[in-house]
């Protein structure tokens, strides 16, 4: 589809090679904030191909591959016109011709190949239900790197592979007070925040769902990830909450990113504080406060909202892998099997290599903690699912309104059942 923003600004310094071949191009490489565009004609014609447009129509041509047809009037890829040409923003090209990226921001260039690997995703036979998601991604930190984003990139893979959708918890805006850090990613450009945007469609491109993780995952001179958002001395007031919770939907919005759940900092908001997000979302990713246990439950108040835990938690310390695949060893039948994950943990257990032509190799270890957790809830026969997939029945949402009118004389038991993050 085409895509609704006006592009004006020209990327003059980025460098873009094909198949180790550096690509001449005459018509101007764009940009919108942190997401490329490239003349789609002339860059498959550069790169040995043939591509002709007839009424909407692209069709695209290479030799020994199929051909490709898209329509960039309702295909679902960001298409725009400048002046009389068409482009394709460089995620899209990479998906529609299968091509793989490494990104070196030394140089300021990306190379692009041409996928080598096949990575189909398996269908497996229904099972009980597994949820995972991967915490505390944000433009900041290991999540800058070029190396770190293609190691998640190819944990993506790996996941897709297994066929197991995973849910990402992404914090918006990063801030580190102390170093004097402040970043948007649908505000401040650079070549490290254009990878961050391509690798979090790259995920989304593998079967991952985004969710909201606060705005900023902070407060006062905290840093992102670390600090606390919403809690019951922090931003508590209404109009607060409201201004924090808009400016995470219009972060996403501006960036075109889907956003299918929410899910508040450390676990730690209120009640009231979350009476006001459910104003805005259909899935809470966290336990319902008054209600924790280890089930999905509909809101009381809105008889609508699911809220869903993680009664598994998460992988914490040397010896937490051990201890995750203990829990999911000894799962109880009653109790859902979900569980969140820095997914930068499994990127020691990745080594990026070069090939011909500097082609993008990678080695993943099946000992990874990633590996070795979807192994085992997948020996106890779980299956993956999207939280987008889930529901409770209306017997239980009923239970759960009656139990929820006298949850204050549980208050004591919040602490106990909180996840710890």
């Amino acid at each position: 589809m085409i895509y609704d923003k006006q592009l004006s600004i020209i990327e003059t310094n980025l460098k873009i090679s094909f198949e180790g071949k550096s690509l001449e191009l005459i018509n101007p490489i764009y940009r919108d904030i942190n997401r490329y565009f490239l003349p789609i004609l002339e860059f498959i014609n550069q790169v040995g191909g043939n591509c002709t447009i007839t009424a909407g129509k692209i069709n695209i041509l290479f030799k020994q591959k199929s051909p490709i047809s898209i329509n960039y009037k309702t295909d679902d890829y960001k298409f725009t016109i400048v002046g009389k040409i068409l482009y394709l923003s460089l995620f899209d090209m990479c998906t529609i011709l299968n091509v793989k990226s490494r990104w070196d921001y030394n140089s300021r260039s990306i190379s692009l190949y041409w996928n080598k690997a096949k990575h189909e995703s398996l269908t497996r036979t229904p099972g009980k239900v597994a949820l995972i998601r991967f915490e505390d991604i944000t433009a900041g930190d290991e999540y800058l790197d070029s190396d770190n984003l293609e190691k998640f990139r190819v944990v993506a893979d790996f996941m897709f592979s297994t066929g197991v959708p995973f849910h990402i918890a992404w914090i918006p805006r990063f801030v580190d007070p102390p170093n004097g850090i402040d970043n948007d990613i649908s505000k401040h450009y650079s070549m490290p925040n254009a990878n961050f945007l391509f690798t979090i469609e790259y995920l989304l491109n593998k079967n991952g769902i985004l969710g909201l993780h606060g705005y900023t995952h902070q407060y006062g001179s905290e840093v992102s990830g670390e600090g606390t958002e919403f809690n019951e001395e922090r931003n508590t007031d209404e109009d607060i909450i409201r201004k924090r919770i808009e400016a995470a939907i219009n972060t996403a919005k501006k960036l075109e990113l889907p956003f299918k759940f929410f899910e508040s900092p450390h676990y730690a908001s209120t009640e009231f504080q979350q009476s006001i997000f459910e104003q805005y979302f259909d899935i809470i990713y966290e336990g319902c406060v008054g209600i924790w246990g280890d089930k999905i439950v509909r809101s009381p108040r809105n008889h609508k909202t699911l809220y869903i835990p993680t009664p598994l938690s998460y992988v914490e310390g040397k010896d937490g892998t051990e201890k995750m695949l203990n829990r999911i060893n000894n799962l109880d039948a009653s109790t859902l099997a979900s569980l969140f994950y820095h997914p930068y943990k499994d990127f020691e257990y990745i080594t990026l290599q070069n090939g011909t032509n500097g082609y993008p190799l990678s080695k993943y270890s099946k000992n990874s903690p990633l590996h070795r957790i979807i192994k085992a809830l997948y020996d106890k026969n779980y299956n993956f699912s999207k939280i987008t997939s889930l529901d409770v029945n209306t017997k239980k949402s009923s239970f759960i309104k009656s139990f929820f009118n006298f949850s204050k004389l549980y208050k004591f038991l919040n602490s106990k059942f909180k996840g710890i993050k």
